[in-house]
């Protein structure tokens, strides 16, 4: 009993409390987030491809910690975000992009509206987004909390 009470007694004040578990500072990881406009009039197609991508991402690239689109009810807009473990991550998923099987498919159902690379981005990520992108932004601050 008296351990049980000196457990409760210790855990109590976490389980209460904002526990940081990370802090912005020192942070590697890159986070794109682009706004994409549908092109086609098939937006079914749209769909089955955002599926075979998140799959194939999903086996081919360890270092992505999500990939995540996500679709207005009208099916002509979609947001897509990404976040990576580090500029050598975003940098082998963006080449990886520009040479793989779905680049052509999916310029032609989408169009990119925006595009903001959030992070450190190393200079071979950056030449690498050349002609995609300018908008690279540097975190000033921020943090996470685990609910």
């Amino acid at each position: 009993m008296k351990k049980i009470l000196l457990i409760i007694l210790f855990i109590s004040p976490y389980a209460f409390s904002d526990i940081e578990i990370w802090n912005s500072k020192g942070d590697e990881s890159i986070k794109f987030y682009l706004d994409l406009k549908v092109i086609t009039n098939e937006p079914q197609k749209v769909e089955k491809l955002i599926e075979e991508m998140v799959v194939f991402i999903k086996k081919t690239e360890p270092r992505t910690k999500f990939y995540e689109y996500y679709i207005s009810k009208d099916k002509k807009k979609i947001s897509l975000t990404e976040y990576y473990k580090d500029s050598d991550a975003a940098e082998k998923h963006v080449v990886d992009f520009l040479k793989g099987p779905y680049q052509e498919t999916f310029f032609k159902l989408m169009e990119i509206q925006s595009f903001q690379v959030m992070g450190p981005a190393s200079k071979d990520l950056i030449k690498s987004l050349d002609g995609i992108t300018e908008d690279f932004r540097i975190e000033v601050a921020g943090f996470k909390r685990n609910f």
